[in-house]
Parts: C-alpha cells; sequence; structure tokens
C-alpha cells in the first residue's frame, strides 16, 4: 500500500541553522532520522512543514527539499507581518514551495485571520497555485468558513482535526469541524492523536471522529499524517501509522489507500519517491 506523510517537521541541531529566539526543540528531527523513521514505516514520500523553530529562515527546509527532491515537498511558512506578505507567498513558490502555511498566532495585532489581511493571503494564495494549511484552533472556524465562501476556488487544508479535543459528551466545536464539509475545496488531516484524544494508545475515542468525517467529507477530503517528530516521543513514528491502519475499526482497503496517500497527492500533486 502507496503511504505518503503529508504533515511533519525537520529541523537541524541549532549549530549551522540558529533556532530562533526562545525556541530551543528538544525532539531529534533531522532529515536523516527522518528518513530512517519514514523506510522503517514504509512511506514514500512526505510534505515538510517550515516549522516555527527557525520562524521565517526556511534554509533547513530548503535544503532538505534540494536534497531529497523525489521524497519531499515543502509548506511554506508566511510572515503576515512582512512589509509584502503576498510577495513573498509569491517568492517561497518560485522557490519550489508548493503550499504555504496560514497561523493567525503570528498576524498583527488586531488582524486576525478573517481581517481583509487573511482574505488577501488566502486569494492569494489560490491565484499562486499554492495550497493553504491551516493550524488553527476551533475558534477560527467561522473564518475558515468566510474565507472559503469568498475565495472557493482556493484549495485548503485543516491540521490535527482543528485542535478539536474530544469529550465525553457532545462536542459542539467538533460538529463545528463537521459541518465545514460544505464548502468542497476544504480538507481535514487526521493528525495529533495524542494531543487531540483523552484516552490513551491507541486513542480508541477519535474512532467515532473518523467515521463521522468520512461521512461529511468523504475519503477524498481526508488525510492521515503523523505530525513527526512528535509522533516519536507520543508512541513511535511506524506506530502513529499503524494506529490508524490496525486500529481504526471498519476502514475498507480503498478507503484506507486514499487516506494514505490518495487525497494527499491529489491536492500536493503526486510524489515521485
Amino acid at each position: 500500500m502507496r503511504i505518503i506523510d503529508p504533515h511533519l517537521h525537520v529541523w537541524g541541531d541549532g549549530a549551522e541553522f540558529p533556532f530562533a529566539e526562545g525556541r530551543t526543540p528538544t525532539a531529534r528531527a533531522d532529515t536523516n532520522f527522518l528518513i530512517e523513521c519514514m523506510d522503517a514505516a514504509g512511506v514514500a514520500g512526505a510534505l515538510i512543514i517550515q516549522p516555527i523553530v527557525y520562524r521565517f529562515d526556511h534554509r533547513y527546509v530548503s535544503g532538505a527539499l534540494r536534497d531529497e527532491p523525489g521524497r519531499f515537498k515543502g509548506m511554506c511558512l508566511v510572515d503576515p507581518q512582512h512589509a509584502d506578505p503576498v510577495g513573498e507567498l509569491a517568492r517561497w513558490r518560485d522557490e519550489g514551495y508548493i503550499a504555504v502555511r496560514v497561523n493567525p498566532g503570528l498576524f498583527p495585532d488586531g488582524q486576525g485571520l478573517g481581517s481583509d489581511l487573511g482574505h488577501q493571503l488566502y486569494a492569494a494564495a489560490g491565484d499562486l497555485g499554492m495550497r493553504v494549511g491551516f493550524l488553527v484552533s476551533p475558534s477560527h472556524f467561522d473564518a475558515i468558513d468566510a474565507l472559503c465562501q469568498a475565495s472557493p476556488e482556493t484549495v485548503a487544508v485543516i491540521d490535527h482535526f482543528g485542535h478539536c479535543r474530544s469529550s465525553a459528551g457532545e462536542n459542539a466545536e467538533f460538529e463545528d469541524l463537521v459541518a465545514l464539509s460544505r464548502h468542497p475545496n476544504l480538507h481535514v488531516k487526521l493528525s495529533q492523536f495524542p494531543r487531540a484524544s483523552r484516552v490513551d494508545w491507541p486513542y480508541a475515542d477519535l474512532h467515532p471522529w473518523i467515521s463521522r468525517l468520512l461521512d461529511a467529507y468523504g475519503a477524498e477530503r481526508l488525510m492521515w499524517a503523523t505530525d513527526f517528530p512528535f509522533i516519536v516521543e507520543q508512541c513511535g513514528y511506524t506506530e502513529g501509522l499503524t494506529l490508524f491502519t490496525e486500529h481504526a475499526p471498519g476502514i475498507e482497503h480503498e478507503t484506507m489507500q486514499q487516506l494514505l496517500a490518495g487525497t494527499a497527492e491529489a491536492v500536493f500533486g503526486p510524489w515521485s519517491g
């Protein structure tokens, strides 16, 4: 079965490429270690998300993309406070990044995701043919709804179940995520299981979420991902795959293939690795 991991981060030891002020990660995330993990799990390709530990210094990720062009694709991190954020977006596109991460926490004070700036960036990404990755919480779902309505041609993905958290009773935030399925170019990453769950491995309280999202979005708008390197310390990289392939019940082979690679390659383009 073909497997693509469309959400992970890489960084070095901080020597050649210093971390941003106040950012000192403890997890190992160099590309050699990533490739070891991918090979052990049978993962053919990955989408590298520019990590916040480097903020907007993309040199380490760009090096990984140059070294392994068949294995890796890149999602840049846009700086909404840049003097010309749309120009920066175009520059990253020209440097080979196929997608852009939008983090509302980086926006200027008083200009949130739903501001004119947010709409400008979202529309520009669509015009540039770049996919948008939303690092958001449920409090941003209304803004995403408005962005999708205003720029319906932009293709976007909500990361990590939208940072919804499992609960024992009714979960209004998760229901809001389900409701966003009305936008046909919006996708969801089935990732960060350990953080979303309220129980231990294999995070069985999230299994009903998968069924609900499949019913709402369809397999063609959902994609599994690990969120490496964090998954390594949480349960293990290969286990991050098997918790989905072996422990999530009732997923047919064809649907599983779509979730593990088909959607990612439809959204981000095929990997040659």
